[in-house]
This record gives structure tokens, sequence and C-alpha cells, in this order.
């Protein structure tokens, strides 16, 4: 269902620095789903789909990273 794995949280709490450190979800539909049971169309057998995710982290190219007034001309 749309929405159901990534959740809607109601508010989120963050610290100081603007880090969310806690989710509020307004009803307990609304809180994410990592685990769905299913059942095949085709023999009728139930199973269950399980979500593992991972995020990756890189730096933005120097080309795109507006934060600096200078970029180097050499590639």
């Amino acid at each position: 269902m749309p929405g159901a794995f990534l959740g809607k949280p109601g508010q989120l709490v963050r610290d100081a620095l603007g880090k969310v450190i806690y989710e509020e979800y307004d009803e307990v539909d609304d809180e994410p789903c990592f685990t769905e049971h299913f059942e095949c169309e085709e023999c009728g057998k139930p199973f269950v789909i399980e979500a593992n995710i991972s995020y990756k982290a890189k730096e933005e190219e120097e080309e795109l990273d507006f934060k600096n007034e200078y970029v180097s001309l050499l590639d």
C-alpha cells in the first residue's frame, strides 16, 4: 500500500542541531512496515517479504556544491 513502507510520521522531534532523534506517528497504521505477508497468485502458498534497507552517502560533485565560492578548473 502507498505510504505503508516508509510510513507517515505526524511529528519529528529534533535536537538543537536539527538532527531527527524521534518520530511520532499519529496512528498505528501510519508506522513504517518492513515486513509484508503475501499469498502467491499462482499456487496460493503464503510467503513473507522483509525489507532490508541500506543507504550510502557520498560527497556532492564539486561543481554542484554551492557552499564553495570557487571551483577548480582542472579535471
